[in-house]
């Protein structure tokens, strides 16, 4: 008996649950058609947290959140329509995901688009993703600061269609993974510039990208009390940087590895090799010459 009231519990709940979506897409419905998309948009999750979302279900939602400028909402329907909809959705799910990457590249919107080219690599791959990174890519400049302008750097430089747009994208792609604090991963991008040297500023800007990177790593790993590590980055910011700041940097950091190693001799020339050259008021003639001065006290003798 007991099992019998608990199914008609849960009919009747189910029921309820049922109308409550039904209700909630109906509203939706009428708001859509009134272009009150935002409205809408807020009826059709209601109606798909109500019961498991259709296909049909999610398309609106889609349509609504794409409507009302709730881009990266849409991706996500369209997304989810190409996951659970079946084969016969697929090229629906490809088409709205389409058409968020355009409205994400009209209003700028990186998040959005890289949303949705991520979507379109798990529902439609053949689509010509790089087309739609390429174009909101172009409007970067060399200032994205996000991990979703690198997703969409990443598109673009797989679409390249020469090797200069290529290699512009590959460092504006490092220079933004410096900047979010990926210096490992920045100075791979850097280094293939350098090894191709295919455009003297492109070669000049990665140089002084791997530069700088090189160094904070080796100082960090000197830190971390990682001596031959601080060392091997230390020497490639040398080697790289010519007659720079940055080498010169890193021969004061190559001095204070070998210092805290004890090869006072390889310290000293180290130290010596930062301020060949400068004159006695250059400041870095004056950190060298501070390494030295500490060197020649009596207890270093």
């Amino acid at each position: 008996m007991q099992a019998v009231v608990r199914a008609v519990v849960l009919a009747v709940a189910l029921a309820g649950c049922v109308g409550a979506a039904a209700q909630h897409e109906r509203l939706a419905d009428e708001a859509y058609a009134e272009r009150r998309f935002a409205e809408a948009l807020v009826e059709y999750r209601l109606a798909m947290s109500a019961g498991r979302p259709s296909a049909d279900l999610r398309v609106k939602a889609g349509a609504a959140a794409l409507h009302a400028g709730e881009l990266p909402a849409a991706a996500q329907e369209f997304v989810a329509l190409g996951t659970e909809g079946g084969e016969s959705r697929l090229q629906e799910a490809a088409d709205g995901l389409v058409l968020v990457a355009n409205a994400a590249i009209q209003v700028g919107d990186h998040q959005a688009l890289a949303a949705a080219l991520d979507g379109l690599q798990s529902v439609a791959p053949h689509r010509a993703l790089g087309t739609f990174a390429q174009q909101l890519a172009g409007s970067m400049g060399s200032q994205p600061r996000t991990p979703e302008e690198l997703a969409v750097l990443t598109y673009a430089a797989a679409a390249a269609s020469d090797a200069r747009t290529l290699d512009s994208l590959v460092y504006v792609y490092g220079v933004a993974l410096r900047r979010l604090g990926r210096c490992e991963d920045a100075s791979v991008a850097f280094e293939s510039l350098l090894r191709r040297e295919r455009d003297l500023g492109l070669t000049r800007g990665a140089r002084d990208g791997l530069v700088l990177c090189a160094l904070q790593i080796g100082r960090r790993a000197l830190d971390e009390g990682q001596p031959s590590l601080a060392e091997d980055w230390f020497s490639r910011a040398a080697t790289r940087g010519g007659d720079t700041p940055g080498a010169r940097a890193a021969y004061i950091g190559l001095g204070d590895v070998r210092f805290a190693l004890g090869d006072l001799m390889g310290a000293i020339e180290a130290y010596e090799q930062a301020r060949a050259g400068l004159l006695p008021g250059d400041s870095m003639y004056a950190i060298a010459s501070g390494r030295l001065n500490v060197m020649a006290r009596p207890e270093f003798e």
